[in-house]
């Protein structure tokens, strides 16, 4: 049985941006944008650009153990806020949605595991609505059912998948290895003729 996540977080909208994200390097806020998310679920903040935002609305500042929620789309992936660096804010862009998790016993990386799983983006897909693309509604987040696991069940699953992308990396520079070397072994043999 699970207990509804409006009731273990708040929820709020990412910030909502009247046209494109305008980088400047002296931005008042780093705008963490869709694109900014990795195949990891965290955020590569090396690619968030800073930007300036004047705003009279309150600002929801992302803090580590925050998840960010993709609501439009055909896939609503979400990513786990960690490391934020020094400097400006970070702020989440419109497309966001924002969960700060207050239930002690819930633990980010777990809830963000949970909202990636196959079968809860298939609840997000189908309950999705509007005409030209596919929004994820804060009700449909609310209403969402967590599982209940222990805290270090919880904690043990996080570990697996850190694991999981930590062998999955390590294939990947291996194939990118074996790939360069033979590029490199044929233009040797063959380049420049």
């Amino acid at each position: 049985m699970g207990r509804k996540l409006g009731d273990l977080a708040e929820i709020s909208q990412g910030f909502a941006v009247q046209s494109s994200v305008k980088p400047d390097p002296n931005g008042n806020v780093r705008m963490v944008r869709p694109s900014n998310g990795s195949d990891q679920l965290v955020i590569n903040w090396k690619d968030v650009v800073r930007t300036n935002v004047a705003s009279r609305k309150t600002l929801h500042y992302l803090e580590d153990g925050d998840v960010l929620f993709f609501a439009i789309g055909r896939e609503h992936p979400a990513y786990l806020i960690e490391k934020v660096p020094e400097g400006p804010p970070a702020i989440a862009h419109q497309h966001f949605i924002l969960i700060r998790a207050h239930a002690d016993w819930l633990d980010p990386g777990f809830l963000a595991l949970v909202l990636n799983s196959e079968s809860a983006q298939a609840v997000f897909r189908e309950r999705a609505s509007g005409a030209s693309g596919k929004v994820v509604n804060q009700r449909v987040l609310k209403d969402f059912e967590v599982p209940c696991l222990s805290l270090p069940e919880q904690l043990q699953w996080v570990q697996r998948w850190r694991q999981r992308c930590a062998e999955i990396g390590a294939l990947r520079a291996e194939v990118e290895m074996i790939a360069s070397r033979f590029r490199g072994d044929f233009e040797v043999e063959f380049g420049g003729r």
